[in-house]
Formats: C-alpha cells, sequence, structure tokens
C-alpha cells in the first residue's frame, strides 16, 4: 500500500514518487576498494622497508587510475631506480607477498563485504591478477634495461640470466650475447642476511659484490645470477659442481660474504628455467615462513609442505585442527620451534629460554587441547601439515 509519507528524498532517484533503494556496488568497484584499503594499511606498517613502501603506494596508484597514463611514468621512474640500486627482487617478492595476503584476507571473510562475498573475490583475484601484471612488467623490464645497458660496462653475463628467467631461447641467448649456455641447471633461490660480524674488518665492497664475487671464485666463473642484498637467483650449469657439494657451496659463499645464507634447489632443463625460479622463490618462502633451520633445501625434502600449501580441501581439515590454540599463541611458538629443533626438548628450550620442563608442560597442553601427541610420529604428521597450512593463512601467530 502507498504511504503517502514515503517521499523521495531530496536529489534522490525516485519512481512514481516512491524512493529507488540504492544500486548495490559492482564487485569489482567493492574489491577495489577493498584492496586499497589493506595495501594502505600494509604500507604504514613500520617494518616495511622504504622501497617495498613506494611500491605499495605506486601499486595503489595504478589500482585506482582511470588510464595507464595516470601512473606510467612514476612507475617507469621508480623501476628503473630499483634496478640501478640492485632492489627489484626484493621490492616484486615484497608486492607479491603482500598482495597473496590481501587476496586471502578477502578469500577468508577476514574483511566486511556486502552480499555477493563470492563475486567480490572474483573480481579481487582479476584485480590482483591485474595489478601483479601491471607492476610486474614494469619492474623487470626496467631490470632488464638495467643488465642489458652492456655498452656501459654492464656484465652481458646479467643480460643473459634476466633472459633466462624471462623464459627466452637458449639459442637466442647464446647468439645474442656469445655466451655458453647449459643444457641442464640447478637453479637456487636464496636469501641472505648480515651476520653479527658483518661489520666488522672484512672483504671490503658491498654485500652483492661480495656474495657475486664468492659465487665467481668457487664456481669458476661458470655460474649465472640476479641477486641483491638481501637474496636472488643462482644457475648453476649441471656439470659445475656435485650435487653432493651445492650444500657446500651454498655454505661457502655466505662465509665469504659474511653473510647467513638459506637456499632452495630445483633441478631443470634449460628451457624451463623461469618456472623453475619460480618453484624455487616459492619453496624458499616456505622455509622462511616455517623458520627452518639456515641451510639448502632441495624440493624432495619440502614436497609435501609445497603440496600443502596448494588449494584444496585438505587446507581448510588441517586448518581446523589447530584452531584451539588461536587463543595460546606462546603454544604455536613451543610447536613450531620444537619441530624445527627436531623434536630435541633441550634444544627448544635454548632457542625459547625456557626449561625443558615448561617445554614439556606445554606440548601436553597442545596434546590436550588438539587431541595430538607430538611425540607421537602418526600425530606429529598431522600437526606439521598443520602447522604448514596455519604458515600460509593472514594473520598467524
Amino acid at each position: 500500500m502507498f504511504d503517502p509519507t514515503d517521499r523521495p528524498t531530496p536529489g534522490a532517484l525516485a519512481v512514481a514518487d516512491r524512493p529507488v533503494p540504492p544500486a548495490r556496488p559492482q564487485p569489482r568497484e567493492t574489491a577495489r576498494a577493498l584492496i586499497g584499503q589493506l595495501l594502505t594499511r600494509r604500507a604504514a606498517d613500520t617494518e616495511v622497508d622504504e622501497a617495498a613502501r613506494a611500491c605499495l603506494h605506486l601499486a595503489i596508484e595504478v589500482l585506482h587510475a582511470r588510464s595507464a597514463h595516470d601512473y606510467a611514468e612514476q612507475l617507469a621512474e621508480a623501476a628503473q631506480r630499483w634496478a640501478r640500486d640492485d632492489l627489484s627482487l626484493g621490492v616484486v617478492h615484497s608486492l607479491h607477498a603482500t598482495l597473496r595476503d590481501v587476496l586471502s584476507r578477502i578469500g577468508a571473510g577476514d574483511t566486511p563485504v556486502a552480499p555477493g562475498h563470492y563475486e567480490v573475490v572474483v573480481a579481487a583475484a582479476k584485480l590482483v591478477a591485474e595489478l601483479i601484471d601491471t607492476v610486474s612488467t614494469a619492474v623487470m623490464g626496467a631490470c632488464s634495461r638495467q643488465f642489458d645497458r652492456t655498452g656501459d660496462g654492464h656484465d652481458p653475463r646479467d643480460a643473459a640470466v634476466s633472459a633466462l628467467l624471462r623464459g627466452e631461447s637458449a639459442s637466442e641467448i647464446r647468439t645474442r650475447y656469445g655466451l655458453a649456455i647449459a643444457d641442464d641447471y640447478r637453479v637456487l633461490a636464496f636469501a641472505a642476511q648480515s651476520t653479527a660480524h658483518s661489520g666488522e674488518d672484512g672483504p671490503a665492497g658491498s654485500p652483492v659484490t661480495l656474495l657475486r664475487d664468492a659465487l665467481a671464485d668457487r664456481t669458476g666463473g661458470a655460474a649465472l645470477s640476479a641477486m641483491s642484498a638481501t637474496g636472488g637467483t643462482i644457475l648453476l650449469p649441471d656439470a659445475t659442481v656435485a650435487p653432493r657439494s651445492v650444500e657446500h657451496l651454498v655454505a661457502e659463499i655466505g662465509r665469504a660474504a659474511r653473510m647467513f645464507v638459506t637456499a632452495t634447489l630445483v633441478e631443470t632443463p634449460v628451457a624451463d628455467i623461469a618456472g623453475a625460479a619460480e618453484r624455487a622463490h616459492e619453496l624458499l618462502d616456505i622455509v622462511q615462513r616455517l623458520e627452518l633451520p639456515r641451510g639448502l633445501y632441495g624440493f624432495d625434502e619440502l614436497a609435501l609442505e609445497y603440496q600443502l600449501t596448494r588449494p584444496g580441501p585438505a587446507q581448510a581439515h588441517l586448518s581446523a585442527l589447530l584452531a584451539p590454540l588461536a587463543d595460546h599463541p606462546e603454544l604455536l611458538r613451543t610447536l613450531r620451534c620444537h619441530i624445527a629443533s627436531d623434536l630435541h626438548r633441550r634444544r627448544t628450550g635454548e632457542a625459547m629460554h625456557l626449561h625443558p620442563n615448561t617445554v614439556d608442560y606445554r606440548l601436553r597442553r597442545i596434546a590436550e587441547l588438539t587431541g595430538f601427541h607430538a611425540h607421537r610420529y602418526p600425530d606429529l604428521w598431522y600437526l606439521r601439515s598443520a602447522l604448514v597450512v596455519h604458515s600460509f593463512r593472514p594473520n598467524r601467530t
């Protein structure tokens, strides 16, 4: 029945003098707003370094721009600056990690979303893919151009490794740069961190220079690499270093550069280097999230962890296993440290500055809350798997 008091407000859309409900925001615009809010929040985090923060601010501009003209020049200048300062890999890795977390939050319903959640998640996934493509293309393009300036004293080997990581043909790279390109490679993704003594008297040079020189000395110059002061990618020709010697090589270059180095290894034909490098960095991400000890990890050592991080029904089941520990962050930290310490309670206690009896008490509490005992191997498998899944959730403890 018509209500005579039901009058449209001034400026509101009305049909036959009756107000029309405002249109629901389009999923893409809702997703754009959510992504922008989460990126802005992350950019304000004091733990984010300046280059990564600048990249996040640029990503926000790209997200809201009406056309490429609005951001192209600024993005190109920033990408060139990062390439010149050997920051490209770190910036792109940070952006990918942040956007992955943003998408996880939206998909898990951690953000306020109007009805039509599924459509918003799909729209968010498309926007994130477009954002990654736009920014990564600009950054990697600038990085490639920086490497390709061989006439200005740049090493053609840098240009060659950049081309290999883009998936270009090995035969074309051989012809273009006059370099020997092997048929098979061991691809290393690595993270480097300064040691407590790195500021004392030692080899002169920047961290990147020290790492490059150490690698060249120990491989006879056969290895190719793209690296920054915090990590990168190394391509080892299959015949250069014996499989059992790769771990020693990683330790040696870290020692020579006075840095802690953690690396992951994937073996591949030259034609598949781009995909192998991506997989190696995914494995490195797993190692870092699980806080595993420094060293070298092969795909066979992380196959279970890698598979558990892929989307599937097992993720939800395993994630629920640790739900009872959500209000007990100290128990989660103890479980993570105990597994990383090879189930050695004394090492766990030393790492966490706890008495071994306290470690035992916490492990018993974990068993009481979850029903799984860390000292029983069948239960341990479930706990470790659940911890892997938990480590890839947003807002993990």
